[in-house]
């Protein structure tokens, strides 16, 4: 499988409350409209401590489906969106490597 994996920071002053919404009302739906996601997680932070406040992994069947995903004006639109709505964003194209699995 292959992995578009996010790291957000929220912005300054935003409560980790409203980000979380934003992140799962507002984001989300965008990232689960992209055609060929085969499955979407989003991972928030329970404490304040930590460099990101949240990472997402978004799952494709092919490099071909991933690369593809930003190319419609949904998926053009959902990254803006991750940029807009972060202080500091890391966005990885990546191979899953399972080592254990269940």
């Amino acid at each position: 499988m292959y992995k578009v994996v996010g790291l957000l920071k929220r912005p300054e002053g935003m409560q980790m409350e409203d980000f979380r919404r934003w992140w799962l009302e507002v984001h989300a739906p965008k990232v689960m409209k992209w055609k060929g996601v085969k499955r979407y997680c989003v991972n928030l932070c329970t404490t304040d401590d930590q460099r990101y406040d949240g990472m997402a992994e978004t799952w494709f069947e092919t490099k071909q489906d991933m690369d593809n995903a930003f190319v419609p004006a949904e998926g053009q639109a959902a990254r803006q969106g991750a940029t807009d709505g972060s202080r500091e964003i890391v966005i990885l194209f990546t191979q899953e490597n399972v080592m254990i699995d269940g």
